[in-house]
This record gives C-alpha cells, structure tokens and sequence, in this order.
C-alpha cells in the first residue's frame, strides 16, 4: 500500500467540544463536514486514505487559550507519536512570549499554527512582525492560513519580506479563495513551502497542477 510521509495540515479537538467545533468551522466557511474533529475519526480516515503522519494543530483565539490547546496537542502526540507531528498554538498578544516559545521548543513540537483569520490580526501589523520574528528566532516554521478574500493577500508578502529568516508554510496552496493572486506574489520564494490542504475540492485538477508546479513540488506538502 502507498503511504504518505507527511499530511499537512489537520485540526483537532478534544472528544468534548471536537464536533461543535468542527460543525464551527463549517458554517464559517460555508463548506459541509463529513467528521467530528476527533482525534479517533482522524486516524481512523488516515488509515484508510494510506496516511502515515500528519502535522496536527488547532487555533487559540484567545492568548489564554494557548496552554491548553498545546497541553491537547502534546498529549494527542502522546498517544501516537509515530503518527501525529504536533505543531504549536500562539497568540499575537500572548504575555512573556519569549519564554513561551522556549517552552514549545523544549516540549518538542516542530512547528507553529496561525490562523489572522480567527485570531483576528494582520501579518504584517507590528505585534504580529514581532511573534513572527520570535518563532524565526526559536527556528521554528509557521503554518499560516494564507490568501482569503477577507483580507488583504499581499500581506503574505510584506511578512515574507520584512522576515527573511522565518521559515513560513502557506496553507491552502498559499492562498485559500485567491489561489491565482497567491501564486503571482509567493511562488518562488526560498522561505516559503504551501499545503494543499482545503484546496483541492475548488480547484480543477489542471489548475491544480498548475499551480503546484509554480511553488515547486519539493515546496509542496498533501
């Protein structure tokens, strides 16, 4: 069987909130869900689809919300640590920030989840250029909900450029909703990879192709 080596990205949820959440993030994206958001039904699905490991996170909206969340996502690595690749939640305005990113590294997560969208702020506002500043210190990368119609596309950009050292994964092929935008102003850039992650279902294969080849199928990840 064909397996996977790396799935980006998936959110998840403890039992107790995972399908309000997930019934959540499909009323604001106008987008049917066919899971609960638990971590069972995960792994269960990735089985089936011959996925071997995937980059597991969920969003803090709140800066207190943030022990918690990667206290859930630790523990979800925990339990299957061949199979889950934990990435860490942040806030813009968590207090001591410093300290906490030295924590997220010595927990082990590999990464960093951000989503302007439900955290409300932008990539290139002030508070946000220094968290970003502060993970690209911590060496770690960042999964950024990129594109949208929402906001502004080219913020992406500014970020990319303002931090040169910050190593940045633009999901949804860098560009949920403005996929051609995204491709224009991030393809090519050495600091940058994309996911296809909610992309696919609204692209046309070709399209798709078409724009994997833009960003580099090296620079790509399921």
């Amino acid at each position: 069987r064909f397996y996977l080596d790396r799935y980006a990205h998936v959110h998840i949820y403890p039992d107790k909130i995972a399908a309000k959440a997930a019934k959540g993030i499909g009323k604001f994206y106008d987008i049917t869900i066919h899971h609960d958001g638990s971590i069972t039904q995960l792994i269960a699905e990735e089985d089936r689809a011959g996925v071997s490991r995937m980059v597991a996170h969920s969003v803090a909206t709140t800066p207190t919300q943030v022990a918690h969340i990667n206290e859930f996502i630790m523990s979800a690595h925990a339990d299957y640590p061949g199979r889950i690749i934990p990435f860490a939640a942040l806030h813009p305005d968590t207090p001591d920030m410093e300290n906490v990113l030295k924590g997220i590294v010595a927990a082990g997560f590999k990464g960093i989840k951000l989503h302007p969208d439900f955290q409300e702020f932008q990539l290139d506002e002030p508070r946000a250029l220094r968290m970003f500043s502060l993970i690209a210190d911590a060496k770690l990368p960042a999964l950024i909900h990129t594109g949208d119609y929402r906001y502004d596309p080219p913020r992406m950009a500014h970020l990319l450029d303002e931090i040169p050292n910050l190593v940045a994964i633009g999901a949804h092929l860098g560009g949920w909703s403005v996929y051609d935008e995204a491709r224009k102003l991030l393809a090519g850039r050495r600091n940058l990879y994309v996911d296809t992650s909610s992309a696919l279902y609204a692209l046309k294969p070709d399209h798709a192709a078409e724009l994997i080849r833009a960003f580099g199928v090296k620079r790509v990840m399921f």
